[in-house]
């Protein structure tokens, strides 16, 4: 049971820094590190994903169904494809806040367990698990590096923007 619990608190502290780590003054709205991790070119988003993945480990730590984890993958895949767009991106991911949704899926799953009995129960990674994780975050993270390398091949990022090049070339 304390073994669950500590899971539970890793799942929230990691949601609550990558989505509502800072109150905003004088606003009943919170920032957390996810949209201002994203402002790097090209490795920002990226990391950012990184440490949302590690709900999922977490996830089929505690044994949360894999329709739950779908689900987190696609607020997850939404986040990371939106949130690799320069600017536009990283408001979306201020607004959306998946680390936190799939936070909370992850701890109504526990909580509810499989026909409302709570499955209080730790268990290692299976290698069926790590198969489903690897399909799940791998072609995620792939289409962000390469979403995120697009932009800034096209000159298409917050450097571009703030520090707009003196050279332009015209056909």
């Amino acid at each position: 049971m304390a073994l669950v619990r500590s899971k539970e608190r890793s799942a929230e502290a990691i949601a609550r820094v990558l989505d509502n780590f800072v109150r905003l003054p004088g606003s009943r709205m919170s920032m957390g590190v996810d949209p201002l991790v994203g402002l790097l070119p090209v490795i920002g988003d990226a990391l950012v994903a990184l440490l949302g993945a590690s709900l999922f480990v977490i996830a089929r730590q505690l044994n949360v169904p894999w329709p739950v984890v779908a689900r987190m993958g696609w607020n997850y895949f939404k986040n990371g494809v939106f949130g690799a767009v320069p600017i536009i991106g990283d408001i979306y991911s201020f607004h959306f806040k998946s680390n936190a949704i799939n936070a909370a899926l992850l701890l109504r799953a526990v909580k509810e367990g499989a026909e409302g009995a709570c499955p209080l129960v730790h268990s290692p990674l299976t290698i069926l698990d790590m198969a489903g994780l690897f399909l799940l975050i791998v072609p995620t993270l792939l289409v962000i590096v390469f979403e995120s390398w697009w932009f800034w091949d096209h000159n298409i990022s917050y450097v571009s923007f703030l520090f707009p090049s003196p050279y332009t070339t015209r056909r």
